[in-house]
């Protein structure tokens, strides 16, 4: 397996940059490019999932509060959390 170290420099507007740098590894590692599938739903999950994961455990569980971060309901993020299996974490 080959392990790339990407170092960004990051301000406050950087979140692009820092996906940009990600995205740019992991399809360098790709062996064929051809036989990658479904690439937006697996970002755009796994995105998702970890900035969920991110706020709550800057909030300390707290739902009301990362809901409010994130600038979605309480019972969306309920929803996200039981639909990306995040209940356990």
């Amino acid at each position: 397996m080959i392990h790339v170290f990407i170092e960004i420099k990051m301000n406050k507007s950087s979140i692009s940059s820092a996906i940009d740098a990600v995205l740019n590894n992991f399809l360098i590692v790709q062996k064929d490019i051809n036989q990658i599938s479904g690439l937006y739903s697996t970002v755009i999950k796994e995105v998702e999932a970890t900035l969920i994961k991110k706020i709550m455990m800057m909030t300390y569980r707290n739902k009301k509060q990362t809901a409010k971060i994130l600038g979605i309901s309480r019972n969306t993020l309920s929803a996200k959390i039981k639909s990306l299996s995040l209940e356990d974490e």
